[in-house]
């Protein structure tokens, strides 16, 4: 496999990610990342295809030392899919500084640092492609899910903002919720983590004309947005469509 076929995946030790690992590996030289590196060699130690390494997106520490030295060995990578979460539920006003740290950590900021680090590659290559999963949670912000839902929708700002500012260069970036699937974090959820696939294969394939700093759910585009063209901004205004309040 060349330069071209390099995929990184985090989260790969279990659920989506471990599923995505053995969907790619045939088709990609695939750098799996997880806390637990032993779960990874006991699926995937035999196959010349993927490399597994532990990393703790948790510890930013940890995060910055092993993620420069684990870059420099396979780079270029011109994939990426940030893939690894946490769901950590509570009432706003039960919510530790701890749980709330943890999850915008896991969720938002080391898949930035991922970007951060992958994209002058990508925007040297002139080519890349990134999935970044993410949740209907920030849409519907449930009850009991507010450290998850602000995170995820940190992540979806810090995803359109970045693709916004790579639409110049074949660079896709894009969202991705991979749908109500089993996984350690909803175990009793009714659908295999392979529902999400098509969607990914989908995404890795786009061509230059594809879309970016969009959001994918189970093979459909969802809106992130609202409508919001009566409204100007930098002016203060807004249309006659808008209800007044004042």
């Amino acid at each position: 496999m060349s330069v071209e076929d390099r995929i990184f995946i985090t989260g790969a030790s279990s659920g989506v990610g471990c599923s995505l690992v053995h969907h790619l590996k045939n088709r990609f030289e695939v750098v799996a990342v997880a806390r637990r590196l032993d779960r990874m060699n006991d699926e995937f130690g035999g196959d010349d295809a993927v490399h597994c390494h532990r990393v703790d997106l948790a510890d930013t520490a940890d995060l910055e030392e092993r993620l420069d030295d684990i870059y420099d060995r396979h780079r270029p990578i011109p994939y990426l899919i940030n893939n690894a979460g946490v769901n950590l539920d509570g009432r706003v006003e039960e919510l530790s500084d701890e749980t709330v740290t943890q999850s915008f950590q896991v969720n938002a900021f080391a898949p930035l640092t991922l970007m951060q680090t992958f994209l002058p590659d990508m925007q040297e290559l002139g080519f890349g492609r990134i999935i970044n999963l993410t949740s209907g949670a920030p849409l519907n912000c449930f009850p009991e899910y507010g450290a998850y839902s602000a995170s995820k929708g940190a992540l979806n700002a810090f995803t359109v903002t970045a693709a916004r500012e790579n639409t110049d260069a074949n660079i896709k970036i894009n969202l991705m919720s991979p749908g109500p699937v089993r996984t350690e974090m909803a175990p009793d959820a009714p659908m295999d983590p392979t529902a999400c696939h098509p969607t990914v294969d989908y995404l890795l394939n786009l061509d230059e004309e594809g879309p970016t700093g969009r959001f994918f759910w189970l093979g459909h585009e969802i809106p992130l947005f609202p409508d919001l063209s009566g409204v100007e901004w930098l002016k203060g205004k807004a249309s006659d469509q808008y209800k007044q309040i004042v």
